[in-house]
This record gives C-alpha cells, sequence and structure tokens, in this order.
C-alpha cells in the first residue's frame, strides 16, 4: 500500500513540476481549454436529462388504483407453505 502511494505521489509531484514549466500563457489556455470541455459536458447532460423528462411526461400518465404485489399474487411452493397448508385449521 505505501508503494502504491509514493508512486502516486511522485507522479502527483511530477505533474505539479510539469505544470510549473509551462508558461503562464500556456496554462491559461490549457485552463480556458479544460473549462470549455466541462461546461460543453454539462451543457449536454443538462439537454439530455431535459429531453428525457419532456419526452417522459408526453408518454406517461399516472397509474390510478391499486397496486399489486407480483410475489404475493404469485403461488408459493416451497415446502414450509405446503406444510402450513396442510396443518392448517378448517
Amino acid at each position: 500500500m505505501k508503494n502504491i502511494r509514493t508512486i502516486i505521489k511522485k507522479r502527483c509531484a511530477n505533474l505539479n513540476s510539469d505544470w510549473q514549466k509551462l508558461p503562464p500563457v500556456k496554462q491559461r489556455k490549457w485552463i480556458i481549454c479544460f473549462f470549455a470541455a466541462y461546461l460543453l459536458l454539462t451543457l449536454i447532460v443538462v439537454l439530455t436529462v431535459w429531453y428525457d423528462a419532456k419526452t417522459e411526461a408526453v408518454n406517461n400518465t399516472a397509474v390510478r388504483g391499486h397496486i399489486s404485489n407480483p410475489i404475493t399474487d404469485r403461488e408459493l411452493k416451497d415446502s414450509l407453505t405446503k406444510k402450513n397448508q396442510d396443518h392448517e385449521r378448517q
């Protein structure tokens, strides 16, 4: 575990030193590019969620009535249920 931690620390230190070696103009350029990519990704996600919500609202209608549980509707066929049914009072 310590080996992984030291590898990660060395890699982060190398990345930080490489970043510091870049001129401020290039640093600003990279920051703007990453922010633009983040903004584009956020916009795509928001539009996708909005479109899905709009189409689902048109297609779905509210269910009126009782909700049935499909597990209790089917007949259970395990040994305990069969035993209980055989020994029930009638």
